[in-house]
């Protein structure tokens, strides 16, 4: 059986269903309740990414360039959370780990000549600073905790996928899709049902009756939008019966479940509560509690925390690690 997720929009009814009815019509969902679950959202991100940053750790690996130290961060890395950096040598599949050091000690282990194997790594702004400098025979591989999507509403259930036509039937087309190629509003995302992780993102080319024709060849040369790639065919992005689409700016369906989307339900709660002039007092407690369980989601999992062997005393698995000489120059 499949974990229950929710979309968006029976978030927002959920939010809707605890505040005190006289006051729902004061309450619209695009104004207050979505940016309300989404500042919901940054917050639980922040927490999952310093106690349990597992769920939104991703990779990428990039070239070294022969001369060059600095390489630029990924775009989607939330608030430049780098949490691990591989080297991975030329021509092999064996990978070692760097050593992350404060820009203070970078001029500690800087050459005056190329290295194939950089020890060292400092995140400097939106950077990541390799040292010794790389002659280019290797990549990186950066770990960092990627930014959330940002939630926004359905705009209809997938029933039929058409990949012959290139067309998406949806039960109800909601009334936030544009045809007009110049707005954002006519890239669309389809979104897993079940994970709440984007398929693709297409752009819309007409709307009829129920039918969302996907445009085969994307206006004004884009391939991408938003920092996803823009695909122009349906075929073998697995889209399935259910799935949702929604606009491209976000996702949906929430990537987390339970106790993830009661914390993001009662937050948007307490923040409206205090926003209508109501008591929130118990609203904040009943908060308090889900923000403790989401403080413990990782809690009986296999702990990862291990020894590492990084002394030249006790050997090392791939290569030595340079000594360190005054004037900053290895032997």
């Amino acid at each position: 059986m499949a974990r229950k997720l929710y979309t968006v929009k029976e978030l927002a009814d959920s939010v809707r269903s605890r505040i005190d009815e006289l006051n729902r019509d004061t309450i619209d969902d695009a104004r207050d309740i979505l940016p309300a679950l989404n500042r919901a959202l940054e917050y639980a991100v922040d927490i999952y990414a310093r106690q349990y940053p597992d769920p939104y750790i991703t990779s990428t690996t990039i070239p070294l360039v022969q001369g060059t130290t600095d390489y630029t961060l990924p775009e989607d890395a939330y608030e430049d959370r780098v949490v691990k950096v591989d080297l991975l040598y030329s021509g092999t599949f064996t990978y070692q780990d760097l050593i992350r050091i404060s820009y203070r000690d970078i001029a500690n282990y800087e050459t005056g000549t190329n290295t194939t194997e950089p020890y060292y790594y400092a995140v400097v702004g939106r950077s990541i600073k390799v040292v010794p400098t790389p002659s280019g025979d290797s990549s990186i591989r950066i770990w960092y905790v990627k930014n959330p999507d940002e939630l926004v509403l359905p705009q209809g259930r997938i029933t039929v996928v058409n990949d012959s036509n290139q067309y998406l039937i949806v039960d109800n087309v909601g009334g936030d899709i544009s045809t007009e190629s110049d707005e954002l509003s006519n890239y669309i995302n389809v979104v897993n049902s079940r994970t709440g992780e984007v398929r693709g993102t297409f752009q819309v080319a007409s709307i009829d009756d129920g039918r969302i024709y996907i445009r085969t060849t994307p206006t004004g040369g884009r391939t991408e939008v938003l920092g996803r790639p823009l695909l122009s065919s349906l075929v073998g992005v697995g889209i399935k019966s259910d799935d949702y689409i929604c606009l491209a700016t976000g996702t949906c369906v929430p990537y987390l479940a339970s106790p993830t989307s009661n914390f993001l339900i009662q937050f948007a709660v307490a923040e409206l509560s205090r926003q209508l002039g109501l008591n929130s007092i118990e609203e904040e407690q009943v908060l308090d509690k889900f923000e403790k369980q989401v403080k413990t989601t990782w809690s009986g999992r296999e702990p990862t925390a291990r020894i590492k062997k990084r002394s030249v005393a006790f050997g090392t698995t791939a290569r030595a690690w340079p000594l360190r000489q005054k004037g900053g120059d290895n032997p």
